[in-house]
């Protein structure tokens, strides 16, 4: 019995132990420390933990999906960070960056999945893998990915959560410039003080405020769904039966509570006073200071990314004109800023590889980048467009001119004037009407 009895208190541990892990990811409590371990002769497995428990990029990923702010930035980042496109003048290249790996994807599908994983975690791991005559590249999801002690080598798991019981899932793949069956990792991360293995995104500092927006919008689901807030409460002293009372209560809902009404009214019908009715009106001010600390959350978060509020549709008031002015400065602060830098290292990564396993020169491989708002709106059509052509934006059904393949400024102008007598008479009344045309 006592040997049963054990066995079912290390099972209720283990439990608790899987329970704790729920609770710390998916009600987004921030963990205390975010820290490496110094003394590598403590560390008991071969790979380094990233986090106390070795789930800190799971966490990460989990708060992505959590708030709304925070989603956009990083999306925005990922997106601006790879461009429009590779350009190349490179036939080859041309043709190899179209279809990179065995499940056709592009490039530039597997750049902005490695900028996507730098930004959210400060770490993102790409896997090559050599075949006679080329190189597949593909993505490695960041959160499944442990780097070892010798620096050598990178552990990947599924799910680290359940290594312990699914040890026979874990791949073990050197780090280039190392290749062993064909495959290597290159791993680009974040610089970090007292990290050697793992880099922490920008917005380290911010999880507090990005849990916050969580709650913020859990709260508010919540009040609206299950919140009963009163505008007013009426009590109505007399003596009245029950169904009197109710059919009160209902005439005066009819008058005063409609549908789509916010505020409802509650009715207390009290027998045997005959004191006057007493009514108390509800003032509902917690709105304002919501929307105070929804303001500054999302301030921080914008902040602790190193980005700029337009950019994530935090106009200023009074700042956003037609040529879309402020999005298209805050667009050049942000790739000098953090853009560049980012889009450098990855490029730069992805060129030495290959460079060196495919002979590809760096300079035939450049990203286009193009910025969210253009200079269209101030570009003057009759200054680019020829007549026909300016015909054709209105209407494609509008026949083409015979002398409309010119600019309305190189038309031939027809200028009148009048040619009056010596003595200053015409031959009639309106005088000779002469004719000039001049091109301009």
């Amino acid at each position: 019995m006592s040997q049963r009895k054990q066995k079912s208190q290390v099972k209720n541990l283990q439990n608790q132990k899987s329970n704790t892990f729920e609770f710390g990811v998916f009600n987004l409590a921030i963990p205390e420390h975010i820290e490496e371990p110094q003394d590598l002769s403590k560390v008991r497995t071969r790979f380094i933990p990233f986090g106390t428990n070795n789930l800190f990029p799971q966490y990460l990923a989990e708060l992505k999906r959590k708030s709304s702010t925070h989603r956009s930035v990083l999306a925005q980042k990922a997106v601006f960070t790879s461009g429009a496109k590779f350009v190349t003048n490179n036939e080859t290249v041309k043709e190899y960056i179209k279809d990179v790996n065995a499940d056709g994807e592009s490039l530039r599908d597997v750049f902005k999945k490695l900028a996507d994983d730098y930004y959210t975690f400060g770490n993102a791991y790409l896997e090559g893998v050599l075949y006679d005559g080329g190189l597949n590249l593909y993505h490695i999801d960041a959160t499944t990915v442990r780097m070892s002690k010798n620096k050598k080598e990178a552990y990947v798991h599924p799910d680290w959560a359940k290594y312990n019981t699914m040890k026979d899932k874990l791949s073990i793949i050197p780090l280039y410039p190392n290749i062993k069956g064909s495959r290597f990792i290159l791993q680009f991360k974040d610089y970090e003080p007292t990290f050697q293995f793992y880099g922490l995104p920008d917005y380290v500092a911010a999880l507090e405020h990005i849990a916050v927006d969580y709650e913020i919008g859990k709260w508010n689901h919540t009040k609206f769904k299950n919140g009963f807030q009163p505008s007013a409460i009426i009590e109505i002293n007399g003596d009245m039966g029950e169904e009197e009372a109710k059919k009160l209560v209902r005439e005066a809902q009819k008058k005063f509570v409609g549908d789509g009404n916010n505020g409802k009214i509650m009715f207390i019908v009290k027998n045997g006073d005959a004191s006057s009715a007493n009514v108390q009106i509800i003032k509902d001010d917690q709105e304002g200071s919501w929307i105070d600390l929804q303001r500054i959350t999302d301030q921080n978060i914008v902040t602790a990314h190193r980005w700029q509020p337009s950019l994530s549709g935090l106009v200023s008031s009074g700042k956003m004109n037609n040529t879309g002015s402020e999005i298209r400065i805050a667009y050049d602060l942000a790739m000098t800023t953090v853009i560049k830098d980012t889009s450098d290292l990855l490029l730069n990564g992805l060129r030495k590889v290959l460079y060196n396993e495919m002979g590809i020169l760096p300079e035939e491989l450049i990203i286009h980048f193009e910025a969210p708002i253009s200079f269209v709106t101030q570009i003057d059509p009759k200054a680019i467009l020829t007549i026909n052509e300016q015909r054709k934006m209105l209407d494609e059904d509008l026949p083409a001119l015979e002398e409309g393949n010119m600019f309305i400024t190189d038309r031939e102008q027809i200028i009148v004037t009048r040619d009056d007598d010596a003595d200053g008479k015409g031959d009639d009344a309106a005088g000779d009407i002469q004719v000039n045309e001049t091109n301009k």
